[in-house]
């Protein structure tokens, strides 16, 4: 059977993107990611954790099927904005 492993997320800190303080880059969690396989397995399902204490604690990454979307946080303003968020 396959493991469940927690990711930590760090949510509601921002109005924009910008406002975000982070170090984290797609290498770190690359080697975060190849690590986690290595000791979990790759079949292990991902659950995010926001560390609350009271309300839902719990959650999953966005994603279409098993694809997993990464997307430039300042998108070009030609383009239709799908996410429907206005950063």
């Amino acid at each position: 059977m396959a493991r469940t492993v927690l990711l930590p997320v760090s949510d509601n800190a921002g109005y924009s993107p910008d406002q975000i303080n982070t170090r984290v880059t797609l290498q770190d969690m690359l080697e975060s990611v190849q690590q986690a396989i290595e000791e979990f397995g790759a079949d292990a399902k991902v659950v995010i954790s926001n560390g609350q204490r009271y309300g839902a604690g719990f959650g999953s990454i966005q994603a279409f099927g098993r694809e997993v979307v990464i997307s430039d946080a300042e998108p070009d303003e030609d383009e239709d904005d799908s996410t429907g968020h206005e950063w």
